[in-house]
């Protein structure tokens, strides 16, 4: 029995010594000698022609004309396997980086073509986008469409809607206006989500809002409302209200609520609209509009439920104006509304005033008056209670409480330039959000040609002070301009007007 044991262990050994000393081809085959070095994490800024360069070092035995590279992207969430999204087919990558905010692995693969061996490395991609907080330039294009640039502290990001949309937005601009904490579902990721947004709409009567952290497509004629927008539609604008976006257009207005939801319009409210709307204490007195289609100034409350026109007693035949203009004044914790409309017909303008939702005044004006003559329009906000008008390429005032107007003196405007533009922009969130955001600031816009430029100014007693505090030009006519603030907007910080402390933002 002993003999038969030691036999065994003998043959196991020399099965052993022969697996060990086996020659065959499998055996001596090289598979595993492509080693790649570390790729290092990057944080990039999307949208701004930054690029990810990365040149991966690379050991192995295998001669150059022996091994093919690709370099893959994917999202935290897909999985799909990391092969989906193949961005180049390389050794050394040099990628524009034109994507969402958002967090991505970037996967390199090199691959031996003998026998298909193949060795990874992998890093991280974080994006974030220069568009989510910055000053927003409609403008119209040489042949005549709709595009928007962005000025951030990074600098000027022309042609959004070319860049992330693939072309501009058909027809003239028609209006600019910013909807925070909009409601909407992302169709990249499948789910509802609230956001800040631009909202396009054009004379072509084309209408697109987009996610301001990432240009992302929220809504356009397809499918803002439930139903089928009808063809004969004319959007005007989109705006934050106390809890909700409100849309104006010739059939009416909808509303959708800030809070989870599609953000799709329902059935509209009466008919007509415009794109002069302003808010009424914080939102909480709802708005007051003109109306196109009446020819009236009307008033909406908060929840959308009901419309009726601002009655005044007046011997005006209102029947023939156009409104030019319209804003809101708050000074000494006084809101003051104007709507400054024009008879078709005489020319003479007349200067609507409101308080509180309700007509005070409606003024003719004197002819002589710049205000009753100038094609640039634009109302103080916050400093003074005034209504700017540029006549004759010079910046007046008029003062509708003092009922006088004074020129204004520009400083650091270029011998040249014709002004375009002007607009007071502001954001002056109250104590009961972050202020260090807050400031107030006179925009004049120029025109040379096809090149326009944004020059800001610090407020000074309403008025326009020293030199430009910043400037930036880029091509197309100037048409709107407006801020964007990443910050949150809740019902309290619309409510400042409420408490004293004024609106947070103009329209």
């Amino acid at each position: 029995m002993k003999k038969y044991i030691i036999l065994s262990v003998l043959f196991t050994l020399f099965g052993l010594i022969s697996c060990y000393d086996d020659d065959s081809s499998l055996g001596t085959k090289k598979i595993g000698d492509i080693t790649i070095g570390t790729l290092e994490d990057a944080s990039i800024i999307s949208y701004s022609g930054n690029k990810l360069i990365r040149e991966p070092e690379i050991e192995t035995t295998y001669p150059d004309d022996q091994l093919t590279y690709a370099w893959y992207i994917y999202k935290e969430d897909q999985d799909k396997g990391f092969r989906t999204n193949k961005i180049d087919s390389v050794k050394n990558l040099s990628y524009e980086v034109n994507l969402p905010a958002g967090s991505y692995t970037i996967v390199f693969e090199a691959t031996a073509t003998e026998n298909g061996y193949a060795a990874t490395a992998e890093m991280k991609l974080a994006v974030s986008t220069t568009f989510s907080q910055g000053f927003y330039i409609l403008k119209e294009t040489a042949d005549g469409n709709t595009e928007l640039d962005v000025y951030t502290q990074n600098g000027l990001v022309p042609d959004l809607l070319a860049m992330t949309q693939g072309e501009a937005l058909p027809g003239s601009p028609r209006n600019l206006s910013v909807g925070y904490s909009q409601a909407f579902i992302d169709t990249e990721e499948n789910k509802m989500v609230n956001a800040n947004t631009v909202c396009i709409t054009t004379e072509s009567d084309k209408l697109i809002c987009l996610r301001t952290v990432d240009m992302l497509k929220a809504f356009d004629n397809s499918n803002l409302l439930f139903e089928e927008m009808e063809a004969d539609e004319e959007p005007y604008c989109m705006i934050r209200s106390l809890a909700s976006i409100f849309y104006f257009s010739n059939k009416g207005i909808r509303s959708s609520s800030t809070s989870e939801n599609s953000g799709k319009m329902g059935f509209p409210l009466d008919n007509g609209g415009s794109k002069h709307v302003q808010i009424v204490n914080g939102g909480f007195g709802g708005h007051v509009y003109w109306n196109n289609t009446k020819h009236r100034v009307m008033t909406v409350d908060y929840n959308c439920i009901a419309a009726s026109e601002v009655e005044y007693n007046t011997e005006i035949n209102q029947d023939n104006l156009e409104c030019l203009s319209s804003g809101l004044n708050y000074v000494g914790r006084v809101e003051t509304i104007y709507f400054l409309c024009q008879d078709k017909v005489s020319g003479i303008r007349y200067l609507y005033l409101l308080s509180g939702g309700a007509i005070v005044e409606i003024r003719p004006l004197n002819s002589t008056l710049h205000l009753a003559q100038g094609d640039i329009i634009a109302g103080n906000g916050l400093t003074g209670t005034f209504i700017y008008s540029v006549h004759n390429n010079k910046l007046y005032a008029y003062n509708f409480d003092a009922e006088t107007e004074i020129e204004i003196p520009v400083t650091g405007l270029p011998a040249g330039e014709t002004i375009s533009y002007i607009f007071n922009l502001y954001w002056n969130m109250g104590p009961f959000g972050d202020t260090s955001l807050n400031f107030d600031n006179i925009v004049i816009g120029t025109q040379k040609e096809n090149t326009y430029t944004v020059y800001l100014y610090n407020i000074r007693g309403g008025q326009p002070y020293g030199e430009p505090i910043d400037q930036f030009s880029g091509e197309g006519k100037l048409k709107s301009v407006r801020y964007v603030c990443q910050l949150v907007v809740d019902q309290i910080a619309m409510l400042g007007p409420f408490y004293g402390y004024g609106p947070c933002f103009p329209y």
